[in-house]
């Protein structure tokens, strides 16, 4: 299926490892070579951390809006780089961090890096008691081991129904939209088996992401996905690709980022985001700390900040995106809530499927889409 990006999908070839955001922006950075192009966020005396995340939009706001905040209140000075996706990239950090040269002091890891990392020994274990606000974030956010907490959920992101308003009328309320026989040949859908597909088929056709557990489960969930192929017009692996098919109008709508599409309807895109009752998926990226970086004051500081309501507040308004900590610490306007909020329970990543399932998951849904 090639080299995943953050979040299943496939990271783009002959543009350098570039998180989606980067995509969005042109931004992005090749391999390991991040200190180029890294960028202060104010004073910060003798103190300072370099701080990685995905490029374009998402760095920028975070550089912009967020850090400086955290400078002011810390005195750490924040160097920001956009940061590559996909699993070379984790490969190559693996490497440096063997050998002692991470070339970032924090990231940000979809699940499934945050669990190759701890089994590669990348990641060093937070103390969770210099991380006082780690109380205003649920467990399902926390990667715990043996030897502390490994992660800490940086920032989420919605897998949603998105339709060109203009074409599919009435706006769909139901994932089923996707399997109707009306629609053949009208979407762009996730095309790897890493990705929301499975969820959403799960929690439309069966009785949710659990299924998914078990191998009879999943072969169960690709049967049911394979009504979907004479509908798709476009199974998408890279962010990108699906970005350029709703803009050109190669595609009717399909499954997207929530946050991207909110990007896309203010830049003037004939776009709207749907959330399905039976609910959107949603997934996260937490904040590592390579065990070669020395900065583990800065980092508890920081994460600590990151977990602030003034900090989640400000990544929901700037971001588009939903905030991690608990709902009734958070202070939003009733326009930026219905952005980054579900009027229904999200869908979950189902990770322990994919941490024990990984490889059949991935051949089933490959093995779906030659038939």
């Amino acid at each position: 299926m090639g080299v995943m990006d953050r979040r299943g999908g496939k990271a783009p070839t002959g543009q350098g490892l570039i998180g989606r955001r980067g995509l969005l922006l042109g931004a992005g950075a090749t391999g390991l070579a991040l200190a180029a192009g890294c960028s202060g966020a104010g004073g910060g005396g003798g103190r300072s951390l370099r701080v990685s995340s995905y490029g374009g939009n998402f760095e920028l706001a975070l550089r912009e809006h967020i850090y400086p905040l955290f400078t002011e209140a810390t005195d750490i000075r924040v160097d920001s780089m956009p940061q590559p996706a996909g699993l070379q990239f984790l490969l190559q950090l693996i490497e440096a961090n063997k050998a002692g040269q991470t070339p970032m002091d924090l990231c940000i890891s979809a699940p499934v890096d945050v669990m190759r990392g701890n089994a590669a020994g990348l990641w060093r274990a937070y103390d969770a008691a210099q991380i006082p606000n780690l109380s205003n974030l649920p467990d399902s956010y926390v990667t715990r081991t043996p030897d502390g907490v490994a992660a800490v959920g940086a920032v989420g992101w919605f897998f949603t129904m998105v339709t060109n308003p203009q074409i599919i009328t009435p706006t769909p309320t139901s994932w089923t939209e996707l399997w109707a026989p009306g629609r053949r040949n009208a979407w762009g859908l996730a095309g790897t088996g890493a990705g929301p597909m499975y969820e959403v088929t799960a929690a439309t056709y069966f009785d949710g992401p659990e299924m998914l557990n078990t191998e009879a489960g999943i072969r169960a969930c690709v049967e049911k996905m394979a009504g979907l192929k004479a509908n798709t017009r476009l199974w998408w692996e890279s962010e990108g690709t699906m970005q350029t098919a709703l803009e050109n109008g190669e595609v009717q709508g399909g499954v997207y980022f929530a946050d991207v599409a909110e990007t896309l309807i203010q830049s003037g895109a004939a776009l709207q985001v749907v959330f399905p009752q039976e609910g959107p998926v949603i997934d996260f990226g937490s904040w590592c700390q390579p065990s070669a970086s020395t900065k583990t004051a800065e980092a508890h500081e920081f994460i600590n900040f990151m977990l602030t309501p003034e900090a989640q507040n400000l990544i929901a308004s700037r971001m588009n995106a939903p905030p991690l900590i608990r709902p009734e610490l958070l202070t939003l306007d009733d326009t930026v809530r219905a952005k980054v909020t579900s009027p229904t329970t999200p869908i979950a990543t189902n990770l322990e499927a994919r941490r024990l399932h990984m490889d059949l998951m991935v051949q089933e849904f490959s093995q779906m889409l030659a038939s």
